[in-house]
């Protein structure tokens, strides 16, 4: 009895809660050229992971879009290919949205194909996809510090501000839309209707891609330093995952939440997945 308690009382911290952390689960086949994304398709039980294969910013043809399951098994290597610098994905009722460049290419996943291309005047580096309920989709360009908007196939400018420096990776929640600021590693909520901007968090170097956990909690990457953190539902932040000795980068994450699956594509050759424990 005693040891169970103790083993309790290690297990929670100051707030009296279960400290949860990120366990390795599986590592790819170093077959990926430069994975930089992921999503993932519940309905078809699938990851989609963006290659970069190449130089950012190339347009040489070569990136691509691969598919793997759950369990880190590659399922499609080049699911579909010709894009040329594929980076943040979207997905949205069987169509999944690709920043490429200075366009967003629209693709059918139930039929492999590239469906649309949507070409976004004076973009220069669009970076991170995320799509709402009502299927709008926000993009950032993380050179122009801008966040674009698509609102059934017509194409906006929806916010520019001063405090957007870099801004990266994207996420609508609800009414509001997180915004990673690459620069000075700060966390910006903006509201949906006013677009004004509140700080949510601070400190996190290089942040990248950011998912919700499933309850009331975010997952945020820090790419270039290797780090995962979570962030609670006021914006408090703990590290929970620390692979720069390693050196992995950590970039644009998703996050199965029936399966408290966090997918980490490293920019390398692999892509991997912790278990939130």
């Amino acid at each position: 009895m005693k040891a169970t308690l103790l083993t309790l009382l290690l297990m929670t911290n100051a707030f009296g809660t279960f400290c949860q952390s990120l366990v390795h689960k599986w590592t790819t086949d170093t077959l990926f050229l430069k994975p930089e994304s992921a999503v993932y398709d519940e309905k078809r039980e699938i990851i989609y992971i963006s290659n970069v294969h190449g130089e950012f910013l190339a347009r040489d043809g070569n990136g691509f879009i691969s598919t793997i399951k759950p369990n880190g098994e590659i399922d499609v290597l080049k699911w579909v290919s010709g894009l040329d610098n594929p980076q943040g994905m979207g997905l949205h009722k069987g169509k999944l949205y690709v920043a490429d460049i200075d366009r967003v290419v629209k693709i059918d996943v139930g039929k492999a194909k590239i469906e649309k291309i949507f070409k976004i005047d004076g973009a220069i580096f669009l970076n991170d996809i995320s799509i709402d309920k009502n299927g709008d989709v926000y993009i950032s360009d993380c050179r122009t510090n801008k966040i674009h908007r698509i609102v059934n196939d017509q194409i906006e400018t929806w916010l520019t501000d001063p405090l957007l420096l870099i801004p990266n990776g994207l996420l609508c929640h609800d009414d509001k839309v997180f915004i990673l600021n690459m620069k000075n590693g700060i966390v910006y909520v903006a509201d949906k209707s006013t677009r004004k901007l509140t700080e949510f968090c601070t400190g996190i170097k290089d942040c990248d891609g950011i998912v919700s956990d499933g309850k009331d909690g975010y997952f945020v990457s820090g790419a270039w330093q290797g780090t995962i953190y979570h962030l609670d539902s006021k914006g408090a932040k703990k590290q929970v995952l620390d692979l720069e000795k390693q050196k992995i980068i950590t970039a644009d994450i998703t996050y199965i939440v029936r399966k408290k699956l966090l997918i980490i594509p490293t920019l390398d050759k692999t892509v991997m997945s912790y278990q939130w424990d």
